[in-house]
């Protein structure tokens, strides 16, 4: 199911095991990555290509223990081709470099 980013926003995401993985603070580098607060310190970039709707459930294509894995990026700077690639190679996306 395709999900439109405007209604991502304040969205609760759970990972692939059904656990919590946080709420989804703003959509980032164009709208194609979202920034999810695990934490009141740690927050996680992730592509919004990576996020499935399951009913109601905002579902991440990863288990929580995988997530600690997670290539770290700073939603503050802009997003290189290697943090890309990195990023989308992590969520195993079709079209990673």
């Amino acid at each position: 199911m395709t999900i439109a980013a405007q209604e991502l926003v304040g969205r609760e995401v759970y990972s692939r095991d059904g656990c919590k993985v946080g709420e989804i603070k703003e959509l980032v580098y164009d709208g194609g990555y979202v920034l999810i607060r695990r934490s009141l310190f740690l927050k996680l970039v992730a592509p919004v290509r990576a996020l499935e709707q399951d009913g109601d459930r905002l579902t991440i294509q990863r288990n929580s223990m995988n997530l600690d894995r997670m290539p770290k990026v700073d939603p503050k700077y802009e997003l290189s081709e290697k943090d890309t690639a990195r990023i989308d190679q992590f969520f195993l996306l079709k079209d990673a470099s």
